[in-house]
This record gives C-alpha cells, structure tokens and sequence, in this order.
C-alpha cells in the first residue's frame, strides 16, 4: 500500500511539474528531438506528461528494474548497431 501511495503522489508531481513547463523548456525539447512525421500539436502535452510522470514515478519507486531495463536496452542498441554497420561494410553498393 505505501509503494502504491508513493508512486501515486510522484507520478502526481511529475505530471503537473510536465505540464507546467510545458510552454517553457519541456515543449520546445520535444519539439526539437521529435522528427517532422511526429510533429506534436497542444494536446499532446497531457499524453506526454502522463508518459514521463509514470516513467518518473516509476524510477523513484522500482529504479533497479529501470536502471536494469535501460542497461538492456542500450546493448541491444549497441549490439544492433554494430551488426548494421557490420553488414553494411559487407554488401556492395552500386
């Protein structure tokens, strides 16, 4: 019950922290790291608020699992990205 009450008030903070600075340096971030095709308009504030305050609340709640689950998905990038380049410098292009 207190991990859910915590998760609760941080992902509360988080999303009205997120929508706040919207108009500030949050909107125009992610503005600037989306691409074109993913442009965003004024409603997607609260979808990305609610995104990042379940990320937020879930890292201040369970951060190993998080910490953990982002070490894994950086290899498989890593490991991704090699074997693309790998296979890239093998295939002769005309």
């Amino acid at each position: 019950m207190t991990v859910t009450l915590i998760w609760l008030v941080s992902f509360a903070a988080i999303f009205m922290l997120c929508l706040n600075r919207w108009e500030g340096s949050l909107g125009a971030t992610v503005k600037r790291v989306l691409p074109e095709a993913l442009s965003i308009d004024s409603g997607d504030r609260y979808v990305w608020g609610v995104a990042l305050g379940i990320l937020g609340a879930t890292f201040i709640v369970n951060p190993v699992s998080m910490l953990m689950a982002l070490i894994v998905l950086a290899l498989i990038v890593l490991i991704g990205g090699k074997l693309i380049c790998w296979g890239m410098s093998k295939v002769k292009m005309h």
